[in-house]
């Protein structure tokens, strides 16, 4: 079987750049109903091709796609991309899909996910096509608002989670066979100050000051934080690289808290505030660090400095880490053993601050992460997507979902 994998993903190529360009070509923004029915039902298509049974879900701003192929085995394998860019309508019409002479490829959303998504049909293709059926169910959804989040994509995940076994999240891959196996979890807060205004000069005496006990309470918020390491010019792509230092995220601090939004309804100096806020986003690497700072941000609204102030907290968890278990490290290390065999490669673990999919899939499930093709420049107007990665990185994955299906 493995040998006839390999040999399909390799003899399909120009069909999967193809279907690349044509993915690409369709503007599917967040939060454009339309544009993400037409890619989910380009996906639909192609997977349905392959025998699978999809549904399309849909809410006011999205379209979601739910693709069930059906075995013979006993495990059932969740697979996660998303067909929503950042962009807006218009853009694949401004710079459509183009190849350059390094035969990286160009385009709205070409490499954050279109090309992943692409990657999982071919995956899945050459499975079928070498007569694999040692699953229960591969689940393939195909999220039409990972860009923004939302409670029906959110939702989604929850539900198809507990139907799997484990998830393999094809998210955008970092470089030279690296791949996210940590993702911090997201909490958020906003604390309200009450005081009592009035006039600076005159009336001072009278009153208490929200915006001084808001900065009270922020300098109480920065004590939670882990330390930074460093000078932050020192920890920029270009000045860890100048110091011969291979980036994988090993710099990103343990907890870090970061106050993001603040204000007053008081826009006059001579005026002393009597209301002030903040909005503060939070995010941990582990569940255990989250809940404990979860406590302490919210017993903050005992801790009064400025006197005739009331400080309020709302908010808390939203989503849990990322971490890796046991469970999670086996599909790691088959990942790992698979791309040392087949091309001689090192896979490098990653740890992420930022969030995906693969944080609400681990709540439920061992989940492995960021198996997508290689691609560069995310969410800017020079995106791109290295085509020299598509036939490894999708064997790859073929190869490991296969063994895991068959054997978790």
């Amino acid at each position: 079987m493995k040998e006839a994998v390999k040999k399909f993903i390799a003899d399909n190529y120009d069909n999967y750049v193809r279907d690349l360009a044509v993915l690409t070509n369709i503007d599917s923004g967040n939060g454009d109903r339309e544009g993400t029915e037409a890619a989910n039902k380009f996906v639909a298509a192609k997977m349905e091709e392959i025998g699978a049974e999809c549904e399309l879900r849909y809410n006011d701003r999205a379209c979601h796609c739910i693709s069930r192929l059906k075995g013979e085995g006993k495990v059932t394998v969740l697979l996660v991309a998303h067909v929503d860019t950042v962009f807006k309508k218009g853009e694949a019409a401004r710079r459509p899909f183009t190849i350059d002479e390094k035969n990286f490829a160009w385009g709205p959303g070409v490499g954050d996910d279109k090309a992943t998504v692409v990657e999982v049909i071919y995956g899945l293709k050459a499975l079928v096509n070498a007569g694999f059926k040692d699953f229960k169910e591969i689940i393939y959804y195909t999220n039409g608002e990972e860009e923004g989040g939302s409670p029906t994509a959110e939702g989604i995940v929850a539900e198809l989670s507990q139907q799997a076994d484990l998830a393999i999240i094809m998210d955008v891959a970092r470089p030279d066979w690296g791949i996210v196996t940590q993702r911090k979890g997201n909490a958020k807060y906003k604390i309200t100050v009450k005081g009592k205004g009035g006039h600076h000069g005159n009336a001072s005496q009278e009153c208490a000051n929200a915006i001084h006990q808001l900065a009270f309470t922020i300098t109480e918020l920065h004590k939670l934080a882990s330390p930074m390491p460093g000078d932050p010019a020192d920890f920029t792509p270009a000045a860890l690289k100048a110091r011969g230092i291979v980036d994988a995220g090993q710099f990103i601090p343990e907890n870090t808290v970061n106050v993001g939004v603040i204000g007053s309804g008081n826009d006059k100096i001579s005026v002393i505030p009597g209301d002030a806020y903040c909005e503060v986003n939070i995010r941990c690497f582990k569940i255990e660090e989250q809940r404990r700072i979860d406590e302490a941000v919210k017993a903050l609204a005992g801790k009064i400095t400025v006197p005739g102030t009331e400080v309020t907290v709302t908010g808390g968890i939203v989503t849990g880490p990322m971490q890796k278990t046991e469970k999670s490290q086996k599909m790691i290390d088959v990942y790992k053993r698979i791309v040392k065999e087949e091309f001689g490669g090192e896979v490098s673990e990653w740890v992420a601050g930022g969030l995906t999919d693969g944080n609400r899939t681990a709540k439920y499930v061992p989940t492995l992460d960021a198996l997508g093709i290689e691609n560069y420049d995310e969410h800017t107007d020079h995106e791109s997507v290295d085509l020299n990665t598509v036939v490894p990185r999708t064997t790859a994955f073929a190869l490991t979902l296969a063994e895991l299906a068959a054997d978790f």
